[in-house]
């Protein structure tokens, strides 16, 4: 008898005092670490994000004029200091003060157009990563290419992911 009492007073307890009502949500916490969106995400989603930021980097050259040290800033995040060098000597061109990066149809050196859908492939190669697309050849419009790949590799320094060479070639990356 004292064991039904025990049990009764208890859910009396926990339905009157702790229960959610009908239609309430309860939080129950875990001691399981919650991962961030980015970190969820995978290495071919990751890897396509930090590229898109990349290219945004360069596109945004051309909104201003700046020095060449600051540009090298706007563009540290995602290209090795080698490449960003390269980068900037085909395309940053002197302004009125001093300099600039122009649009063009024929970019050097720039994130390529990927789709970042299925056709845009990744190779992980641990140490590297070679992000490419083939892309078909085309007469139309302004811009006429013939069918060729265009690849972006990706290396580690200093523990961060950054863009170390842009390359086009008739051959699939290897």
């Amino acid at each position: 008898m004292k064991a039904l009492s025990t049990i009764t007073a208890t859910a009396v307890l926990f339905f009157s005092l702790g229960s959610p009502a009908v239609g309430e949500t309860v939080s129950v916490k875990t001691d399981r670490v919650q991962q961030s969106a980015p970190q969820q995400a995978t290495v071919k989603q990751r890897s396509f994000n930090m590229l898109q930021d990349a290219y945004q980097a360069q596109i945004s050259l051309g909104s201003k004029e700046r020095s060449k040290t600051e540009m090298k800033r706007v563009l540290n995040p995602y290209f090795t200091d080698e490449m960003a060098n390269i980068y900037l000597k085909h395309n940053a061109v002197k302004g009125q003060k001093q300099y600039i990066v122009y649009g063009t149809d024929f970019p050097i050196l720039s994130i390529p157009f990927f789709s970042y859908g299925a056709e845009t492939k990744l190779k992980d190669k641990g140490d590297k990563r070679i992000i490419y697309q083939y892309f078909e050849h085309t007469d139309e419009g302004p811009v006429t290419y013939d069918s060729h790949y265009e690849a972006v590799t990706l290396t580690k320094s200093a523990g961060k992911w950054k863009v170390s060479s842009i390359t086009e070639s008739k051959e699939e990356p290897k």
